[in-house]
């Protein structure tokens, strides 16, 4: 696999994708790219995206691909959002929406200014902004290994 024609597209699962795609370009800014519902107008799948990225969101499938409010808010994975957004104004617009907050807006030493918030059925989300001249040493004791780089 040398990668030519490779994408990977994050797929998160809600109890109500519908609502769920409404709210996320509400509040968070995503632009719904494709809306799929069968001959009975249920729907089936969907893709929303920022800047070009797309993020997929589909219905609960099985036991397996459940939304956080089915499994008491428990997340396995989160979705990570890099760009150059205004992450203070992208946090105060979801507080203002009503989304949780879990982490304020946080300078990290590789340079990016990050939040994390829950979405409307608790999956979590980072959105991060690069911010030039702010990257640093790591904290005293961590180790950071770039593969491929010397």
């Amino acid at each position: 696999m040398n990668g030519e024609n490779t994408v990977v597209t994050a797929e998160l699962h809600y109890k109500d994708p519908e609502t769920a795609i409404d709210w996320l370009e509400s509040v968070f800014g995503l632009k719904p790219r494709i809306v799929v519902k069968d001959e009975k107008d249920t729907f089936v799948f969907s893709e929303v995206e920022i800047q070009g990225v797309s993020i997929a969101i589909l219905p609960e499938m099985g036991e397996r691909n459940l939304s956080p409010v089915r499994t008491e808010g428990v997340n396995t994975q989160s979705i990570r959002v890099r760009s150059n957004i205004d992450v203070v104004a992208h946090c105060a617009k979801a507080r203002a929406n009503g989304a949780e907050i879990i982490r304020e807006p946080e300078q990290f030493f590789f340079g990016d200014l990050t939040y994390f918030v829950a979405d409307l059925e608790g999956h979590v989300w980072a959105f991060a902004q690069p911010v030039k001249g702010k990257s640093g040493p790591p904290p005293k004791g961590w180790t950071v290994t770039i593969s491929g780089h010397s």
